[in-house]
């Protein structure tokens, strides 16, 4: 199934990736559909991804772009750059991934087809963790009353609750194939979140803007989470989550249900994460708190 109409261009972020590129590489060069370039945007890597990525690129049957950054731009502004130089390239659809991911040899195939089918703007597959038949992700869904969302069957074992092709309004894009025309409606990703969000606020704007999003239960993708970010419980991620979940709700959301996520943020720091946070994170997540409205802020007049 290699439609030269279908043109895809695989866009993936490295920072720190050195570990998990060998395997990303090894699952793209077993795929069923082989009409992809892949798009390698390096963030300037202290570790030696970049060079891995060079000669990994040299063994493989498909085109590879190497774009090396000259700084740590971020998740973001890391993904823009990829998708705009697919573009320019011609590439019909965008399939942005992570690439701490590892492919079913039919991932893509079933993933193309299945947006075809039905008509779709958008697909994501089943994501499993990792070594595991426990779900990740199936499709998921936006939680506006604490400015965040949800994913379908996280922490699940799969007994084929999730097995039915459907409709969603928000799934991670660790692998989202993208039809070229969205970004033409929508715009590219807001490059303020840097990391975490970024998904989030556009598929957001892709449900305002009434682009259908599919799931696909039998393309399967198996995910290694967090392996550049230092993990659910480290500082980095504490800061970027709250500050961007602030700045994400005061950017997007309705005057009501920016109130209830501010009363929600209140209650949470009062009688929550005292108990999960230690007392540095519970301040870091403060000043998160505050710089996501200052974020806004500048955003508005233009600053950033």
């Amino acid at each position: 199934m290699n439609n030269v109409n279908n043109r895809i261009g695989i866009v993936t972020v490295l920072y720190n990736s050195e570990t998990v590129l060998e395997e990303f590489f090894r699952t793209l060069k077993i795929q069923t559909f082989g009409n992809f370039t892949l798009y390698i945007v390096d963030n300037k890597s202290p570790d030696g991804s970049l060079a891995m990525s060079r000669r990994l690129a040299e063994e493989v049957f498909f085109e590879t772009v190497v774009i090396a950054n000259d700084d740590n731009y971020g998740v973001a502004k890391g993904n823009n750059i990829g998708i705009k130089r697919a573009l320019e390239d011609g590439c019909e659809l965008i399939l942005l991934s992570n690439n701490d991911t590892v492919l079913e040899s039919d991932t893509i195939e079933l993933l193309v087809k299945g947006m075809e089918a039905h008509a779709a703007d958008m697909a994501v597959p089943k994501i499993y963790y990792h070594g595991s038949d426990t779900i990740w992700a199936a499709g998921g869904r936006f939680t506006w009353y604490n400015g965040s969302t949800r994913h379908y069957g996280a922490g699940m074992k799969d007994s084929g609750g999730f097995d039915k092709i459907r409709y969603v309004d928000y799934s991670p894009t660790c692998f989202l194939l993208i039809k070229k025309e969205v970004f033409g409606r929508v715009g590219f990703m807001d490059e303020n979140y840097f990391v975490y969000y970024d998904d989030t606020d556009f598929l957001w704007r892709c449900r305002e803007n009434s682009i259908k999003l599919i799931y696909i239960p039998d393309s399967v993708l198996h995910h290694k989470e967090s392996t550049s970010t230092g993990g659910q419980a480290g500082d980095f991620t504490v800061y970027y989550m709250e500050r961007n979940r602030i700045y994400f709700s005061e950017k997007n959301l309705g005057r009501l249900q920016r109130t209830v996520v501010r009363f929600y943020t209140m209650l949470h720091n009062t009688f929550r994460k005292p108990f999960v946070w230690n007392k540095r994170q519970i301040g870091m997540a403060r000043r998160a708190q505050r710089d996501g409205r200052e974020l806004l802020k500048l955003r508005c007049n233009g600053i950033q």
